[in-house]
């Protein structure tokens, strides 16, 4: 039987701590696969009863790049754009593939507009009719299949 002192066991298990570090590359404990690891669901909300999941851009950068360079989005998905402070806000499709259909809703969470948008139209801007906080980009037909309507409420 071998007999080891708490110094051996430390430099044993330091050096097997070495080891493992090499074997990930020094980066501490391996990162899961990719299907291994957890899918967290997107936050959702409520317009007018219908629940829809959504992306949720509010720094400048994000906001402007939106749903740039995207082929699809799905079903019941949106992105909301959150603004710091209530204003006209003005929209474009720069560099964006799918159709859109655009809601402003104010702080409230009323729906003052929904305007159809069309992918890659640099030459048009979709502008707020009034002052509004938020912004929800969906599918094109999104909001006329579930029967929201301008007036409507998105309750976060």
């Amino acid at each position: 039987m071998i007999k080891l002192s708490h110094l051996s066991i430390s430099l044993l298990l330091l050096a097997l701590a070495a080891v493992q570090g090499c074997k990930t590359g020094g980066r501490g404990p391996e990162a899961p696969k990719p299907s291994e690891s957890k899918v967290s669901a997107l936050p959702t909300i409520s317009i007018d009863g219908v629940t829809m999941e959504v992306e949720i851009v509010q720094d400048l950068e994000a906001r402007q790049h939106g749903l740039m360079n995207r082929e699809q989005l799905p079903d019941n998905q949106g992105m909301l754009f959150v603004f710091d402070t209530t204003q006209i806000l003005s929209f474009w499709m720069r560099n964006t593939f799918i159709p859109l259909d655009i809601a402003f809703i104010t702080e409230a969470g009323e729906i003052v507009d929904i305007l159809r948008m069309e992918p890659l139209d640099e030459s048009k801007s979709y502008i707020s009719s009034k002052p509004a906080l938020y912004a929800l980009e969906t599918n094109a037909g999104w909001f006329e299949a579930n029967g929201i309507k301008v007036g409507g409420t998105v309750v976060f």
